[in-house]
């Protein structure tokens, strides 16, 4: 028999022990979302993609979230990447891209923000031209402080390392703001689908509270031939996963698909195939995007929208009102002139298939 004395005592042990924050292992109170929900609306460090029609509906990419930028091969999905690069210039930013070199990134993005052409750029400075040089360390010192780019081997190991290291000692312990991985399929030792990979790469993404901006290529039969992005065009993976998706596509390749076929036939449409070689001539200097996935509450898709690719550089600009292309109409005009002087054209070059997925 416990005395009065020894009874009030354990009474106010339990008394104590109510009235401490219980710590669960898996149950979250709902209240706690509350706190949650306040600090991602203050957030200021939101990633935007430079597209107005997508930005007004996702109201940024926060940290947790996780972007899928989706299209086939040779579509334009770095392209686009490189585009968002340029909304967020001073962001602390992880760029993992074991397809390239951090020479090749720099020398795009080179490209796109001061307008001198790829290949111009890259002889100028073969040449020892110093003023193309400079260009070169404005782009990484002056536009890009904070871009980390990480051309080793891709795995969950290297990346874990890699990211602790730029934390802590090149960014004295603040996180990324925007972590990139070009592509998912490169990711090595996360498992043999795509699907096992999204799911580590957003653990990961979740895990370091970060805003997550993957490339994924879609599979053939859901993107080749330059076909529409759809919500069910990530190859198996991604679209389960993503907060957003963005599809990326060139018209001009389902332009060239569709030639193909009715040329093939024992009795082609020719009144198609030159209403095609005429669609073929614009869309060979357009990228089309569209948003095919959002999670924001009270945020909407979007439907395609096409934008004029500068071939020289990489950019992506908007198309005049008129919806054809300057460098269509430039070049047109071009080709008209050198039928009367029997000049041929500069644009004729092979410039005019410069690889976009960059």
């Amino acid at each position: 028999m416990i005395s009065t004395e020894e009874a009030t005592q354990a009474w106010g042990k339990l008394e104590e022990e109510a009235s401490r924050p219980k710590v669960y292992r898996h149950y979250v109170p709902l209240s706690d979302a509350a706190d949650a929900t306040v600090a991602e609306a203050q957030d200021m460090q939101r990633i935007y993609t430079g597209v107005p029609e997508f930005d007004e509906e996702m109201r940024g990419i926060g940290r947790g979230h996780l972007l899928n930028i989706v299209g086939y091969s040779h579509s334009g999905k770095t392209l686009f990447l490189l585009l968002m690069l340029q909304a967020n210039k001073q962001k602390r930013i992880a760029y993992f891209c074991p397809d390239e070199t951090a020479s090749l990134v720099l020398v795009k993005l080179t490209a796109m923000i001061t307008g001198v052409g790829a290949r111009e750029l890259e002889r100028r400075v073969s040449e020892g031209d110093t003023e193309a040089i400079e260009l070169l360390k404005a782009t990484a010192l002056v536009h890009f402080p904070n871009l980390a780019v990480f051309e080793d081997g891709l795995s969950p190991h290297f990346m874990e390392a890699a990211y602790h290291e730029l934390k802590n000692e090149v960014w004295d312990g603040k996180d990324a703001e925007m972590v990139i991985v070009d592509y998912v399929d490169l990711l090595q030792d996360a498992g043999d689908t795509a699907a096992t990979k999204f799911n580590w790469l957003k653990a990961f993404g979740k895990l370091k509270s970060i805003a997550l901006i993957l490339i994924h290529q879609t599979s053939r039969t859901a993107g080749s031939d330059g076909k529409a992005m759809k919500i069910d065009s990530g190859n198996f993976g991604g679209e389960q996963h993503a907060t957003f998706m963005i599809g990326v596509r060139r018209k001009k390749s389902s332009i060239l698909g569709e030639l193909g076929e009715l040329r093939s036939k024992a009795t082609p449409n020719q009144e198609r195939i030159q209403e095609l070689e005429g669609d073929l001539k614009i869309h060979e200097y357009t990228i089309t995007l569209n948003l095919v996935k959002n999670k924001r509450p009270g945020g909407n898709t979007v439907d395609e929208i096409d934008f004029e690719l500068d071939i020289k550089t990489g950019n992506i600009m908007r198309l005049p009102s008129d919806g054809i292309p300057n460098q269509y109409s430039d070049n047109h005009s071009l080709a008209a002139t050198s039928e009367t002087t029997q000049l041929t054209p500069e644009w004729t070059e092979v410039e005019m298939d410069y690889d976009t997925d960059f």
